[in-house]
């Protein structure tokens, strides 16, 4: 038995949920990696994986046994990555995970850029707006948009300002109270990103003091991209990246409010393990997105 792919074979059905996800990412058949589960579970003696016909989960052995080899098969890979860099340029696979309105509207362009500049590294992008756990995911890159990040273990960077404007449109406005300070807010039905930290709390500035607002609506969502679309219905008023709405503030179908109150500044980072910032692989990835932003002099991305 090859015990390194039978290892890497458990490692990618628990990260893919199937034996067909983990055989096409591995460019193997399901039956090679089906009989590499079969000779790993027989050589230790136990069942790691619980198969039906309909799904299948690891079991309590196979739970404790990837979280003792995800480590060694991430160093091990380190290693080979490591010594490759002494005379390579940036080559391999980079798994990032990112905001979907940032994903689609900036960073999609950037890595078609990026992949056509190095020809030996390819990506994989995870669009979701909810933060990962990255390591325990298997992402080598995540990108954030915070007012900062907590104290962790991982190596963070931050590539730039991240703009939002209090927005929404002429027909809303028309029809509700009026605002003129950002506790006026609270006569008005916002709507709330819920991946926030703290959900509805809302924060601005008027270059002299700092004040928040609690602010309830009716519309809670996850998406800043679902919240666009209601903001074309004329279903309320929310805080949302500049970037998101920039075409819609340009053609008039969204107007910005309250503009003497500024919205508290986020920062966009990207965050990966302290091994992986090491690989060059990953500096360059992290290397190009930042020149590509800060040489984007446009409002929404600083």
């Amino acid at each position: 038995m090859d015990r390194l792919r039978a290892l890497e074979c458990f490692r990618k059905i628990a990260e893919r949920g199937t034996f067909a996800a983990a055989a096409r990412e591995l460019n193997m058949t399901p039956g090679t990696i089906t009989k590499h589960i079969n000779e790993l579970e027989d050589q230790l003696g136990v069942q790691l994986i619980a198969r039906t016909t309909r799904r299948m989960s690891l079991t309590e052995a196979g739970e404790t046994y990837l979280a003792r080899i995800t480590g060694i098969l991430d160093d091990m890979t380190d290693a080979d990555e490591t010594v490759r860099d002494l005379n390579d340029g940036p080559r391999g696979r980079v798994r990032i995970a990112a905001p979907m309105g940032f994903g689609l509207m900036q960073l999609s362009p950037m890595i078609a850029e990026m992949i056509d500049t190095y020809p030996d590294l390819s990506i994989e992008l995870e669009l979701n707006d909810k933060m990962v756990d990255i390591v325990d995911k298997g992402f080598d890159i995540a990108l954030r948009v915070r007012e900062s990040l907590p104290n962790s273990s991982l190596i963070a960077r931050r590539l730039c300002g991240y703009s939002r404007v209090l927005c929404a449109s002429p027909a809303y406005l028309a029809k509700s109270a009026p605002l003129e300070t950002p506790e006026d807010l609270l006569n008005h039905n916002c709507l709330i990103y819920t991946n926030d930290r703290r959900p509805g709390l809302w924060a601005f500035s008027d270059g002299e003091t700092d004040r928040s607002v609690q602010v309830k609506g009716r519309f809670y969502v996850n998406s800043s991209l679902a919240k666009r679309d209601a903001l074309l219905q004329g279903c309320g008023i929310t805080l949302t990246p500049r970037l998101v709405v920039e075409d819609l503030l340009a053609d008039g179908r969204l107007v910005s409010v309250l503009d003497n109150f500024a919205p508290r500044a986020l920062g966009l980072f990207a965050v990966c393990a302290p091994q992986r910032h090491k690989l060059r692989k990953i500096r360059t990835v992290i290397d190009f997105m930042v020149q590509k932003l800060r040489s984007n002099n446009e409002q929404n991305i600083q």
